[in-house]
């Protein structure tokens, strides 16, 4: 679907909709904050969508390529403020590629609580395999102390300056 126009909705729920060139519409209603802009909002959308768009469910979704039989369904479990949110039946060809969508997933979480002025804390994301096993995570505490390798002003000390040697 060529995408032609994008409209958000901010009465109660946001709702994102996606026009296509042929008239095709699609919804995303997001469990999101009214708080965040249209663009942050649309970036969210487009991440359901990608997942979506994986989502096996048995109809063939176009020609079948080798490297997919040795794909796994996986379960991704998004935690913000408290709140669990799990998305089922996704497929990735490996261990690793599930572990990059959590991290990319989470970093996606990170900005947007700093966006909002928040410091979240515990894990983000989480892979589970088809058996229910956590196979992945990335903790908030990850994430920063990576920003603070990249920009060591991002952190803050508890306790006085240790001396220079």
């Amino acid at each position: 679907m060529q995408i032609v126009a994008t409209t958000v909705d901010h009465a109660g729920t946001p709702v994102v909709e996606f026009q296509g060139e042929g008239g095709e519409q699609i919804a995303v209603t997001l469990d999101a904050p009214t708080t965040l802009s249209d663009g942050e909002l649309i970036a969210r959308a487009k991440v359901m969508l990608l997942h979506a768009a994986q989502f096996e469910d048995g109809a063939p979704n176009g020609p079948s390529e080798p490297n997919n039989r040795e794909a796994s369904l996986y379960t991704l479990e998004y935690q913000e403020k408290g709140r669990i949110r799990a998305v089922t039946g996704l497929s990735f060809p490996s261990v690793q590629a599930a572990a990059e969508e959590c991290k990319r997933s989470a970093e996606d979480l990170w900005q947007d609580a700093l966006s909002r002025g928040e410091a979240p804390l515990g894990w983000a994301v989480r892979a589970r395999d088809e058996h229910g096993t956590v196979v992945a995570t990335v903790d908030f505490a990850d994430l920063q102390r990576e920003a603070a390798a990249v920009d060591p002003r991002k952190t803050s000390k508890s306790g006085p300056d240790e001396p220079f040697s």
